[in-house]
């Protein structure tokens, strides 16, 4: 059996590949959003957070042959138990990374923090495309926040919890064209777009280019450095190693 470490959009893309070639496949999820745009017939999906101890276990019980690991680029710590379980289990790990893409007139970080001393110097209002629970760490800067968070439940209380307000969260799903973000940045008055380094899949380039049409300051998080063993960007070149 294959497992699928999931809760992306590459994840789902492989699974469906090699569906088609027959094999069986356990995939794997944290958030029920992630599980909702997994399903599928003639795969096992698991909804859990799993540390290393309890991804041996997966490993051993369901007899995992290969594990993919389609994770999203900032799930460092996923990815780093899924290489050491891979290890210790003697399994063939092999990782799906979506390519980084470049852009010039947009501000690096390689933590939250420097972002947020860098914001301190600006002013205007600021949209955070960076996941619901990395809102808090910008308290500081609430009055001016307006949080673009997916619409599920946890993740509109994790914004109240960091204290906005109703008109300060925008939840949708995370992928809309260029259109759309520039209406929404419009709307909502935006000055800096702060974003991750999530690749082409995540929506960026398009968040990105339609910040830059409308001469707002894009602040982006470097991926965090993970060492990780068979490293593939493309779909055809990680399916012929199974």
């Amino acid at each position: 059996m294959i497992w699928i470490i999931g809760g992306t959009s590459d994840a789902n893309k492989i699974a469906d590949l090699l569906l088609n070639k027959g094999h069986q496949l356990l995939l794997s999820t944290t958030t029920s959003y992630g599980t909702h745009l997994a399903q599928k017939e003639n795969i096992h999906i698991i909804q859990q957070q799993l540390n290393c101890d309890d991804m041996q276990k997966l490993i051993s019980n369901y007899r995992i042959k290969t594990v993919i690991d389609a994770s999203h680029p900032f799930a460092a710590e996923v990815s780093e138990n899924a290489i050491k379980a891979s290890n210790e289990e003697g399994t063939l790990y092999l990782r799906y990374e979506r390519a980084p893409l470049k852009f010039d007139h947009v501000n690096y970080y390689h933590t939250y923090n420097e972002v947020i001393q860098s914001l301190k110097e600006t002013h205007g209002n600021i949209m955070l495309t960076i996941g619901s629970k990395n809102v808090p760490l910008f308290n500081e800067l609430s009055q001016r926040i307006v949080a673009r968070v997916l619409p599920v439940i946890k993740s509109i209380e994790q914004c109240e919890q960091a204290g906005l307000k109703a008109h300060q969260v925008l939840a949708m799903k995370g992928l809309v064209n260029m259109d759309t973000n520039m209406a929404l940045f419009k709307e909502y008055n935006i000055q800096h777009l702060v974003s991750k380094d999530s690749g082409e899949a995540g929506g960026l380039k398009e968040k990105v280019e339609a910040a830059q049409r409308l001469g707002i300051q894009v602040h982006l998080l470097k991926r965090p450095s993970v060492t990780y063993p068979n490293v593939f960007h493309c779909y055809p070149d990680i399916l012929a190693q199974i």
